[in-house]
């Protein structure tokens, strides 16, 4: 008698524990390509790509992964002489939107950031290397319409260097470099 009571309870609250269960939020897989340019050191032209994430973060936000490739410049002044360099970014890192149910409000970001920096003048020759771990950025986006989006942000980027090549001297770079920058993405 105990058994068939303790089953029949069980049973009972199997069928109403499926009227608490909330269905999880499907998450529309869109993707948001950006055009945009940085000025720091080095200043860059860069392609970002945006990809949201399924899963909330631990807290509950949205977030999104960021991919950039970037084309660099920088411009080192050695005694007395300016010097160009150019080269690639690459970045990877994640994006949180402040604003919980939001995909275009209030953001963090921080990402892992390689960057690779030849001169080639006359007188000056080398490669100047970096890797970033420490690259936080906070922004708007505004999405102007379903498919463009306007985006603004600001941060900094802490830079490891690798020793410097031929005539670059690591002495002639900042490590700690502010940031600010805007794109202008493509949803789809």
């Amino acid at each position: 008698m105990k058994k068939i009571v303790v089953l029949a309870l069980l049973i009972s609250s199997f069928g109403f524990a499926q009227d608490k269960i909330k269905k999880a939020r499907v998450i529309e897989q869109r993707r948001t390509m950006s055009l945009g340019f940085s000025a720091s050191e080095p200043s860059a032209f860069e392609l970002t790509g945006e990809k949201k994430h399924l899963l909330k973060s631990l807290f509950g936000y949205n977030s999104s992964n960021i991919l950039k490739l970037g084309y660099g410049r920088t411009v080192v002044n050695v005694g007395g002489e300016k010097y160009v360099g150019t080269g690639i970014l690459l970045s990877s890192g994640s994006r949180t939107y402040l604003k919980k149910e939001s995909w275009n409000d209030f953001y963090y970001q921080n990402s892992l950031e390689f960057g690779y920096i030849r001169f080639k003048e006359e007188n000056y020759t080398g490669t100047y290397k970096y890797i970033s771990f420490f690259n936080p950025e906070v922004g708007y986006k505004w999405q102007v319409s379903k498919e463009l989006s306007i985006d603004p942000s600001m941060g900094c980027l802490w830079k490891i260097e690798w020793r410097g090549t031929d005539d670059v001297d690591n002495r002639s770079f900042s490590s700690l470099v502010p940031r600010v920058g805007i794109r202008v993405g493509y949803t789809f």
